[in-house]
């Protein structure tokens, strides 16, 4: 019995320095790639582990009997659907690590900062979740009115509370901020605007928007500032990249938003 135990500690061992070696070579093998590159590998990364699993619970979790979790001040929010143009910017904002970060150990300390906003929102997307009533968009009349379609067809009135909008949005704009205040307060300012089309598209409730944003700013105190701590023998070209790179984000917003337009015209007019 003795033996057994010790074989399979050993084995036990065994894969954990496997795992550990393996990381170590992958690691050392993505530090040799230039910063856009490197960033694009996690910025993948974090895609694949946020988008399935937020989409797999958005339409498996049964909301039967979820909560909601409004109160009196979201009634008097009106449904304004031109801010789906607003909302829809969280998937432009979240490319501000990319083109910004330099500095590997940076990187390493986002994707984890990054990381444990999305495994913390989806844990409690399937252990508490709850639903949101929407208006009733069944035949648009108009492209705003058909893209706040496609975005209640696509993500359904689930996985709200933390609000992912919100935390991923902030937290994207905090990640510059200390050491460019020219990205990072325009940043910081369409992360308050995306919040707030939340409440004005009718996705989440006020209580979802103030949890993301806990959220956000936990996981930045966590990750992010132990790093600028450590950091300070750094200077700043050493840790981000030229603030040029940033501006190709606004570009990307304004294409997709015409990219979007084209496909309406030829599909659904």
């Amino acid at each position: 019995m003795e033996e057994n135990g010790n074989a399979a500690s050993s084995f036990k061992m065994s894969a954990k320095e496997i795992f550990f070696s393996f990381s170590k070579s992958i690691q050392s093998r993505i530090e040799k790639y230039p910063p856009l590159i490197r960033n694009s590998i996690m910025t993948c990364f974090l895609f694949l582990i946020a988008l399935p699993g937020y989409m797999i619970i958005s339409y498996t979790v049964d909301i039967t009997n979820s909560p909601s979790l409004a109160f009196f001040l979201d009634d008097k929010i009106p449904f304004i659907p031109w801010t789906i143009a607003i909302y829809d910017w969280i998937y432009i904002i979240i490319f501000i690590p990319l083109f910004t970060v330099r500095d590997t150990e940076l990187l390493k300390a986002v994707a984890k900062a990054f990381t444990f906003v999305i495994l913390i929102s989806l844990c409690v997307f399937i252990f508490f979740p709850v639903k949101i009533e929407r208006p009733e968009l069944t035949h648009p009349k108009n492209f705003i009115e058909w893209w706040v379609w496609i975005n209640y067809t696509l993500d359904k009135p689930t996985a709200l509370f933390p609000s992912m909008h919100v935390s991923n949005s902030i937290l994207s704009a905090l990640v510059p901020f200390h050491w460019s205040k020219k990205i990072g307060i325009p940043a910081l300012l369409l992360s308050f605007a995306i919040s707030i089309s939340t409440l004005t598209v009718k996705q989440h409730f006020i209580v979802d928007v103030i949890a993301g944003s806990i959220l956000a700013v936990t996981s930045y105190s966590i990750f992010i500032i132990p790093y600028i701590k450590n950091s300070k023998h750094l200077s700043r070209e050493d840790i981000i990249l030229p603030e040029k790179f940033a501006f190709l984000i606004p570009l990307m917003g304004f294409l997709a938003t015409g990219f979007l337009y084209i496909i309406y015209k030829f599909t659904y007019l």
